[in-house]
């Protein structure tokens, strides 16, 4: 039998690489998007830059989706003691899906072509839509239910010895708008950068294909686990983009 403080340790060193690692790639992403991905240090040139940056590019895609599967949840318990796999799914999931991400932003090999590069105070604009589109992100995800987002659902679950409680199907604040705030927020924080380079250009455009279609295997699931609950509120609430009238109404509502 596994002591309480060993458990706890476990989950504090998987805790503590999770969030380290996610606030890693969260910097290195801004700082990539901001810069049109000039500093990026991938080397490859030609037909192989070609090659290594389109691995790179469908990676997270592909893994993302892939881990949400049976299969792929079966994947992830190789990741933690047996003990602990399926407590720990979450956290290991958030951690994969960071080290995708920084795996894209550092190591794609950069053409620097420029298609637009805003100089002041025309920057100061961009930069300040794309922290907004970061601020917009950060709260819906919050919304959608941090713990699982952030990938502390598990490790904290594990820490406390007790099974993981996954927030309630998100339907509150700009889930009121839209049913995928998380992905339209991705998708500009993409295409606010002051510095759009064809490098930044080719990742804004495929990822925004993919946060646009994408999700509908997400919706599957969800109906599929929410049942009547979540067929009436996709009956009720816009995909991707808000209807105006909508927002005028929410807002005449909060007066």
């Amino acid at each position: 039998m596994r002591s309480p403080n060993g458990k706890k340790l476990t989950a504090l060193c998987y805790g503590a690489a999770c969030h380290g690692i996610f606030m890693l790639a969260g910097l290195i992403m801004f700082g990539s998007i901001i810069t049109g991905f000039s500093y990026s240090v991938g080397k490859m040139s030609g037909y192989w830059a070609v090659f290594f940056n389109f691995i790179l590019l469908i990676q997270f895609p592909v893994g993302h989706s892939f881990f949400l599967t049976s299969s792929g949840m079966r994947t992830l318990d190789y990741f933690s003691p047996k003990a602990h796999a399926r407590v720990l799914r979450t956290t290991i999931y958030a951690t994969i899906a960071s080290v995708q991400l920084l795996l894209l932003f550092i190591l794609w090999s950069p053409s620097h072509v420029v298609i637009w590069k805003f100089g002041f105070p025309a920057n100061i604009f961009f930069i300040l839509l794309n922290l907004l589109s970061w601020m917009l992100l950060s709260v819906s995800s919050i919304q959608a239910g941090y713990q699982v987002q952030t990938g502390s659902l598990g490790w904290t679950s594990l820490y406390r010895n007790i099974e993981p409680v996954f927030p309630k199907m998100p339907d509150s604040g700009l889930f009121k708008l839209i049913r995928q705030p998380i992905y339209l927020s991705f998708c500009l924080v993409l295409w606010t950068s002051p510095f759009m380079t064809l490098d930044l250009f080719i990742v804004a455009l495929f990822y925004t294909l993919y946060c646009f279609f994408g999700p509908y295997l997400k919706e599957k699931r969800f109906s599929n686990f929410y049942g009547l609950k979540f067929e009436k509120y996709k009956s009720n609430v816009p995909y991707f983009f808000p209807k105006i009238s909508r927002l005028i109404i929410n807002d005449k509502a909060s007066d």
